[in-house]
């Protein structure tokens, strides 16, 4: 258990930001962000998941003789689900009618992106490192758009800022933390970027942290039908 909380010390994080989440969903339960709580619980259970199969071998997923703790298919699967639903948080978010139409037309991109990868790696057992970096660079971009727009604002206490902020900060690594670990494991390993990685995570859940317990319920916050 101490070995547990040594290495995966980002996990409990999950809990603390659904937990607050909830506390605080009175505040937002009709806006864009209201399945926002799912998709922090979907992420627990994933990372729990991915723990599980990464380290007990009489709990896998995908069975091979030559490869065992393969736990790449959990995480594809949320990558996905991951960054289509901030997409659509974002398209429905950002006021900007060009930025929308990027928005519709770079989430095609993704999709097209996950399909292409497919005939490059085995979404079973490997990363799929080019999705990865199409969704990334996709959803820096995006970040960026509602950033700028919450700062013409002078908004500072919303909600999708601090959520901007927190993924703004990990996935400007992220894929590159995913292409060194699938083409170079030994530099990977040399400077530590599994901590590096997981620093980041909790990075990314502290600006959820601090965005659920500083927002204030605005009558604009309302989601248009």
């Amino acid at each position: 258990m101490l070995e547990f909380f040594e290495n995966y010390y980002f996990i409990p994080l999950y809990g603390i930001a659904l937990v607050i989440s909830l506390i605080r969903y009175r505040s937002y339960y009709d806006t864009v962000l209201k399945y926002f709580p799912i998709i922090i619980a979907y992420t627990f259970l994933s990372e729990i998941l991915g723990y599980i199969i990464g380290n007990f071998e009489s709990f896998q997923i995908i069975y091979s003789e030559k490869r065992s703790f393969l736990n790449s298919f959990v995480y594809n699967i949320f990558d996905i689900v991951f960054f289509l639903y901030f997409y659509f948080v974002f398209w429905k978010a950002i006021t900007n009618s060009t930025h929308r139409e990027v928005i519709k037309y770079g989430t095609a991109l993704f999709v097209i992106s996950c399909l292409i990868n497919l005939f490059f790696q085995n979404i079973l057992i490997l990363p799929q490192v080019y999705a990865i970096t199409v969704g990334s660079l996709l959803l820096i971009t995006f970040s960026i758009f509602y950033i700028r727009q919450t700062i013409a604002a002078k908004k500072s206490n919303c909600l999708i800022l601090w959520t901007s902020i927190g993924l703004l900060i990990f996935y400007s690594f992220y894929p590159i933390n995913m292409f060194l670990g699938v083409y170079s494991e030994a530099f990977y390993e040399r400077f530590h970027l599994t901590q590096f990685h997981r620093l980041l995570i909790v990075a990314m859940y502290m600006c959820f942290i601090i965005g659920f317990w500083k927002m204030k319920r605005r009558p604009s916050m309302r989601i248009s039908h």
